[in-house]
């Protein structure tokens, strides 16, 4: 990873989960980097630029107490782009935040 994209990375880290914003309208919900899949084939992940940030309950395990559903969860990546938008309409509010 180059330098800038090192600290692009970190801004959107910084900035939080964007489904959270979604969700509840608030910025600052730690999470983890989830690389966007607009475009790319199977078993390809797009580059350091084209990442957003989700917290565990919206990335890897669907928390229910929350309300969330994780892109990668048991509800699946359907309920998730119903819910909060399209990966690329997540990363364009990602872009526009930092």
């Amino acid at each position: 990873m180059k330098k800038a994209e090192k600290s692009h990375v970190s801004r959107v880290a910084e900035l939080g989960c964007v489904a959270c914003y979604v969700q509840a309208g608030i910025w600052g919900t730690p999470g983890e980097i989830h690389h966007t899949r607009t475009n790319c084939g199977m078993g390809q992940r797009s580059g350091w630029k084209e990442v957003i940030c989700l917290c565990r309950g919206h990335h890897r395990e669907d928390d229910k107490a929350a309300n969330k559903i994780a892109i990668h969860g048991n509800t699946g990546h359907r309920a998730f782009t119903a819910t909060y938008g399209t990966e690329r309409e997540l990363l364009e509010l990602t872009l526009i935040n930092i």
